[in-house]
C-alpha cells in the first residue's frame, strides 16, 4: 500500500513538474512575442516620429531648392536674352558704322549697353543661386553631423546628401577653417571631421553668463 502511495506521489510530482515546465515555456514564448511586438512598435513609432521631425527640414530644403532653381532660370534667361540683344546691337552698330548713319549706330550701341546690363544681372542672379545652394548644403551637413554625434567623413556626407566628393570636402574644409569643425585622423589614416560643439551638446544646459566668468 505504501509503495502504491509513493508511486502515486512520484507520478503527481512528475506531472506537476511537467506542467510547470510547460507553463514556463508558454510564458517565455508569450513574453518574447510581446517584447518583440513592443520593440517593433517602438521602432515604428520612433521612425514615424523622426519622419515627422524631418518634415520642416524637407519643406525648407524644398523651398530653398525651388528658390535656387528660379534664380538659376532667371540668371541663364537674362544672360541668353542679353547675348541675343548684344548680337543684334553689334550687327546694327556695324551697319550704321559702314553706312555712316548715326541712327542705327546709336541704336546698336544702346543695345550693346543694354545687353551688358542684362549679362551683369544674370551673373548677380547666378551668384545668388550658388550662395543659396551652398547654404542649403551646409545646413544639411550640420544636421547630419548632429544626427551622427558630431563625426563625419567626406564619403559619408557625399553619400547621404547626394553631393559630389569635391563639394562635400570643400564645405567640410571651410567649416574646419572657420573653427566649427576639427580635422582628425584615425589609426588607419581615415580623415574624420569632428564638431566639438555637437560632441559637447549637453554643456549648453549649464553654461554660465560671460559676466559670471570675469
Amino acid at each position: 500500500m505504501r509503495e502504491l502511495e509513493k508511486l502515486a506521489d512520484e507520478i503527481a510530482r512528475k506531472i506537476d513538474r511537467a506542467v510547470n515546465e510547460v507553463e514556463k515555456k508558454v510564458k517565455s514564448r508569450v513574453k518574447n512575442k510581446w517584447e518583440s511586438r513592443t520593440n517593433r512598435t517602438q521602432g515604428d513609432f520612433r521612425a514615424t516620429t523622426d519622419s515627422i521631425k524631418q518634415v520642416p527640414h524637407r519643406l525648407s530644403d524644398f523651398a530653398t531648392d525651388g528658390g535656387c532653381a528660379m534664380r538659376y532660370l532667371m540668371a541663364y534667361g537674362m544672360k541668353g536674352f542679353g547675348l541675343m540683344v548684344g548680337l543684334g546691337g553689334l550687327i546694327t552698330a556695324s551697319v550704321g558704322a559702314v553706312e555712316y548713319d548715326l541712327e542705327p549706330l546709336s541704336i546698336g550701341l544702346s543695345l550693346l549697353v543694354f545687353s551688358q546690363v542684362m549679362w551683369w544681372g544674370g551673373n548677380r542672379f547666378k551668384k545668388s543661386a550658388e550662395s543659396g545652394a551652398y547654404a542649403r548644403d551646409q545646413h544639411r551637413i550640420l544636421r547630419l553631423a548632429r544626427d551622427r554625434d558630431g563625426n563625419l567623413t567626406v564619403l559619408e556626407v557625399a553619400t547621404d546628401l547626394r553631393l559630389t566628393v569635391e563639394k562635400a570636402e570643400e564645405i567640410l574644409r571651410e567649416l574646419a577653417a572657420r573653427g566649427h569643425a576639427e580635422m582628425r585622423i584615425s589609426e588607419s589614416g581615415m580623415i574624420v571631421y569632428a564638431f566639438p560643439e555637437i560632441e559637447r551638446w549637453e554643456e549648453r544646459h549649464w553654461a554660465k553668463r560671460v559676466d559670471d566668468l570675469i
